[in-house]
């Protein structure tokens, strides 16, 4: 049988584990919440603070982006003014669209710069469409491709190489992500200055009909190339696909609209 005063230096051990455990518990979620911060604190200085929202995904762009205003009313009669203006390519499912102007290396004052998203939503709304909708990014690639009269020198999409973000090594707080990749992309002349298209070609698993394509059209000699490629990297990993494909409600008359909490392109 315990004694009275064993049984008193037992209940104090136990007491003392007890806070102990408890104070390592408070320390390492404090730790967690302190590098959470840190974290949401570097995309608010590298990203739009608020999501923009497509038919069906979200995306935090690079700060140095404004979206490009897209027809005032949907089915109006005219060029789309988000298309490309640089090459004769009308994309695909384009959702949205932004411009940047960077400053470049060698005094040369500053040059435009593009974002594209494209998305096959639609084409998974309209019966008839399943091929295209499922071969979407490889024809995002493929017109792109050959806009640019490299159609031969750009590998199919099924061979491109797989990028993961955010990159090993790198501490985050939100699930990774797998693109397929052209990087550093494929390589044009804009009014006689070196540019090159990145595609980013996502689709979030093998079960899943959505695919999305974002495009970066950057030159050659920006300043500070290396920062802009990690806030390239930190918006590849804010992408959230809202919705697979359109419910049966959607499908008609649904082109061109967005939710009301939705910001516009």
């Amino acid at each position: 049988m315990t004694s009275p005063p064993r049984l008193a230096v037992v209940c104090l051990v136990l007491v003392g584990m007890s806070a102990s455990c408890g104070r390592a518990t408070y320390l390492e979620r404090l730790d967690e919440t302190t590098r959470y911060f840190a974290y949401e604190d570097r995309l608010n200085q590298n990203l739009t603070r608020v999501a923009w929202r497509g038919q069906n995904f979200l995306l935090r762009v690079p700060k140095q982006f404004q979206p490009i205003t897209p027809k005032s009313k949907p089915g109006a009669e005219g060029e789309d003014p988000r298309q490309p203006t640089f090459a004769e390519l009308d994309l695909p499912g384009l959702q949205g669209a932004w411009q940047a102007s960077l400053p470049l290396t060698g005094g040369e004052g500053n040059g435009p710069a593009w974002l594209y998203l494209c998305s096959n939503f639609e084409l998974l709304g309209k019966k008839g469409d399943e091929d295209k909708a499922a071969t979407f990014n490889k024809d995002v690639i493929l017109k792109t491709a050959i806009a640019l009269g490299q159609q031969q020198k750009v590998p199919p999409l099924e061979k491109l190489p797989t990028y993961e973000v955010p990159p090993k090594g790198e501490e985050a707080f939100v699930d990774k992500l797998k693109y397929r990749i052209i990087n550093p992309g494929i390589p044009f002349n804009i009014d006689e200055k070196a540019y090159r298209v990145r595609i980013y070609s996502y689709k979030k698993d093998a079960k899943s009909p959505a695919q999305i394509s974002i495009l970066y059209v950057l030159p050659d000699n920006a300043v500070q190339a290396a920062k802009l490629d990690g806030a390239i990297d930190m918006s590849l990993a804010t992408l959230q696909v809202t919705q697979e494909k359109p419910a049966p409600t959607q499908v008609q008359g649904a082109k061109g609209k967005a939710s009301a909490r939705s910001k516009s392109f």
